[in-house]
């Protein structure tokens, strides 16, 4: 059984950013998402088979 303390420490890290972000010239940060990756990774193979 979990104790409510490890429960809670779990929930807040889930809202926890691991990871990078962009930061525009406002400073407003966008965090860099897999997805985001996946996408500039698959553009980078198309335009190398070019």
């Amino acid at each position: 059984m979990k104790s409510s303390s490890t429960t809670k420490a779990a929930q807040s890290n889930k809202d926890f950013m691991h990871g990078a972000a962009i930061i525009d010239e406002k400073g407003r940060e966008t965090p860099i998402t897999e997805d985001m990756i996946q996408k500039a990774l698959k553009k980078i193979l198309q335009a190398a088979k070019s």
